[in-house]
């Protein structure tokens, strides 16, 4: 098993994306730290990944709140002695959440629709929280001289997205944020990378597609959330067919694993071939 013996946190883990990715790694031998919002949600998730064979922890946190955060690493140590990978899937937006976890207005989606709400609470699930969270673990594995960071990003943060406009932009955030942070940790072998997934129909994604719905005039004909959602791969997946939460899972385990000890500053597309670069 490629992760057998290492210890992940991983955050936004109580369902979607990052439950997916916390079964894969459980799959793969490594014990888990597993946190939300939601505790009745992730401590479904740990419950799981037990029958699994797998320690697992369930937390309830805030990653946008750095007390919280300093809390999260400290019972993670409290409970497994060290911290081997982090995995910073917590994105979306604060209130309104839409396609592909992107914060979409209700109001509409222009610049001049956007509140600063808008943009301030995409910045802080979105970015900061990935700072926080990369920051609390950073001097624990400089001391052990080893780790793996794993932020996930998105296409949008590649192309730009004039329906999900704060979210793209944090997410390209994000992807400078990796290369940063991978240039300033590589001599203490910490690898930092990044992940930009595509077409997933998460529960976020069914949430901005009913948006869509009521506010964009070249979907009302759809009629239904899923329609738009296969509207979107007809279009865009030059492959033909929609991503899943395992398909980032596996590229997840792959980045934490040895295999990649030589990868690092990357933002790897997982995408079915929407964006080639």
């Amino acid at each position: 098993m490629k992760l057998e013996k290492k210890v992940a946190i991983i955050t936004g883990a109580g369902r979607g994306l990052g439950q997916g990715i916390a079964y894969c790694f459980a799959e793969e031998g490594a014990d888990l730290v597993l946190c939300s919002r939601s505790f009745t949600e992730v401590e479904k998730t740990a419950e799981k990944i037990k029958s699994m064979g797998r320690s697992a922890l369930p937390v309830q946190t805030d990653v946008t709140q750095s007390q919280e955060v300093q809390q999260l690493v400290q019972d993670t140590l409290n409970t497994f002695g060290r911290i081997d990978i982090l995995v910073n899937n917590v994105g979306g937006g604060r209130s309104d959440v839409g396609v592909g976890g992107g914060a979409v207005s209700k109001r509409g989606f222009s610049i001049l629709d956007l509140s600063d709400d808008d943009w301030d609470g995409s910045y802080e699930v979105n970015l900061k929280s990935q700072v926080y969270m990369c920051k609390a673990v950073a001097s624990h594995m400089k001391a052990q001289k080893s780790g793996k960071i794993i932020n996930i990003s998105s296409i949008a943060g590649k192309t730009g997205d004039p329906y999900r406009m704060p979210y793209s932009a944090m997410k390209a955030a994000t992807i400078n944020f990796t290369r940063a942070l991978a240039k300033e940790l590589a001599r203490d072998n910490i690898n930092v990378n990044c992940i930009c997934p595509g077409l997933i129909y998460t529960p976020a994604w069914q949430v901005g597609a009913k948006i869509l719905l009521e506010k964009a005039p070249a979907y009302q004909t759809l009629k239904a959330p899923e329609n738009v959602f296969q509207e979107y791969v007809k279009r865009l997946v030059p492959l033909g067919r929609e991503q899943t939460a395992e398909d980032i899972g596996r590229t997840a385990v792959f980045l934490a694993s040895d295999d990649a000890r030589n990868i690092t500053g990357q933002a790897i597309n997982v995408d079915g071939g929407i964006v080639m670069d």
